[in-house]
């Protein structure tokens, strides 16, 4: 694999290409300030790594999402392979959509899913499905609770796809409980920083919060920080979805109740397979589901060392 350097791309590494490679452009989100994008991204590049016959080129779009859009168009000029994105804003997937089917371009949407009744062209998605995320978490905080109490919820950014399917799937669990009401909920945007401060206010406010549903690991180590401050750690449930490494220690140490892994490394490497399947002119799974597993306190060490 060699990474190159168009004009388009934050530049990784540059190297001369082979005219046998395959060229792929993979456009991403900004990953700053999110651990778990992060962790998609170095898994993109490190499964390209491991394939010769590939050449890949990996950008970050940082405050503009259209700069996703001149990516694609980049990458259909210089007749890559296929396209590799990872974008929340779904006006921009919906387009990206529409100018690659037009180009007969091979396109491979990575994690963030995007709000399309219909997919035309060579397209593939590879993602996990956020209703079982938002249902797995809830489930537990339910039945630690005994069916009764007051949740809060943290939300990610309400555009985002996985945000809002994370949340249905909380809100189908939890009308099945007549007994847990939601007290609190706020987007705190995917942020540790936002969630602490947000959860801070809440408990200064005097609500009652005997768990908070968290939308993503970071936002969920943010309430418990919140909660720590307030001399309330482990006494108040929070759940959280990723499974990260410090999501994972404080399951461990029961500061949280739950995590949810979302595998982002095995949705790198199947992001690279499905990418150079389509530019080959085969078949790639359209919906390519990498599994969700929750972690618990009692199977957290079999996590730890992920």
């Amino acid at each position: 694999m060699r990474l190159l350097a168009p004009a388009f791309a934050l530049v990784l590494a540059v190297a001369p290409v082979a005219a046998a490679e395959t060229r792929i452009v993979a456009s991403f989100d900004s990953v700053t300030g999110l651990p778990f994008q992060a962790g998609v991204k170095a898994a993109v590049i490190e499964a390209a790594r491991k394939e010769a016959a590939l050449s890949v080129t990996v950008a970050e779009v940082d405050r503009d999402p259209a700069q996703h859009l001149r990516n694609v168009e980049a990458a259909i000029a210089a007749k890559a392979g296929a396209v590799i994105v990872n974008v929340s804003d779904p006006a921009i997937a919906r387009k990206i959509a529409a100018l690659a089917a037009t180009a007969g371009m091979p396109l491979v949407f990575l994690n963030r899913r995007p709000a399309l009744d219909r997919m035309d062209g060579r397209v593939s998605i590879v993602s996990s499905n956020d209703l079982v995320a938002g249902r797995l978490q809830m489930r537990v905080l339910a039945d630690r609770l005994g069916g009764k109490g007051t949740v809060a919820i943290l939300r990610g950014p309400d555009a985002d796809t996985a945000s809002r399917e994370r949340r249905t799937g909380m809100q189908e669990v939890l009308a099945a409980y007549p007994g847990l009401t939601v007290g609190s909920e706020a987007s705190a945007n995917w942020l540790r920083e936002e969630a602490r401060q947000t959860v801070a206010a809440w408990l200064k406010d005097g609500r009652r919060i005997d768990a908070i549903a968290v939308a993503n690991d970071e936002m969920a180590l943010g309430a418990v920080a919140a909660l720590r401050a307030a001399g309330l750690a482990g006494r108040v449930l929070v759940g959280g979805v990723d499974g990260g490494k410090e999501a994972v220690a404080a399951v461990k140490a029961r500061d949280m109740a739950c995590t949810v892994l979302q595998n982002g490394a095995a949705q790198g490497a199947q992001a690279i397979a499905n990418a150079a399947t389509l530019a080959g002119g085969r078949y790639a799974q359209q919906y390519d589901w990498t599994p969700y597993e929750l972690i618990l306190a009692e199977n957290a060490d079999a996590y730890a060392q992920r």
